[in-house]
């Protein structure tokens, strides 16, 4: 499989979704200065390094580390056949114990949008969320202007909580976001406590 990780990889019917590793700086690279100018809009201020692939194999070091503690998951969406990461899903701030949550972010590549792969992404990861992590609760904050993001909230059910005033810096700027959430029935409250 080369590129690919088995033991760390989710696969949808389009796509695999490669777990971050230091082996994915290239590509990742790649998607970030493709995207950089759409993406500038909706996503924190950047530093140069986030666009070379040096600079990416040091962060994706990091995200891998974060994923080999169970604290945080990124997938990066690669469609069956191809080497070119076309977006990514991340599950993070997970919290295993008395929470047993997580955060789901996601990103597509400006060329491939409105064609469902961000629906396939997510779907897998909520299902990884809640069949492989047992997690209780998914949790997502999206601006009140990103009407891409709050049509996959509705997709899939998540319950608005409310605004969060001025909670995350966007290009510069702090910027607020509903509070969704996504809630998973099956899984305990007194489970992990035996």
């Amino acid at each position: 499989m080369g590129l690919f990780y088995k033991e760390y990889t989710l696969a949808t019917e389009r796509m695999y979704l490669v777990a971050s590793h230091p082996k994915l700086a290239r590509a990742v690279a790649d998607f970030n200065e493709r995207n950089r100018e759409i993406l500038q809009d909706v996503e924190p201020m950047r530093p140069s390094m986030f666009y070379t692939a040096e600079g990416c194999k040091t962060l994706l070091k990091l995200d891998y580390k974060d994923m080999m503690n169970g604290m945080d998951y990124r997938f990066y969406m690669i469609p069956k056949g191809s080497k070119k990461v076309i977006g990514t899903v991340g599950l993070g701030t997970v919290f295993f114990g008395s929470v047993k949550s997580g955060t789901i972010s996601y990103k597509v590549d400006k060329d491939y949008r409105r064609m469902g792969y961000c629906t396939e992404a997510v779907e897998e990861v909520i299902n990884f969320a809640f069949n492989t992590l047992r997690l209780h609760r998914i949790d997502s904050l999206v601006m009140p202007r990103n009407e891409k993001s709050l049509g996959v909230m509705k997709k899939f059910g998540f319950e608005q909580e409310g605004l969060s005033k001025k909670c995350l810096e966007i290009n510069g700027k702090w910027e607020d976001h509903y509070r969704f959430a996504l809630i998973n029935d099956k899984v305990s409250a007194k489970q992990n406590y035996d």
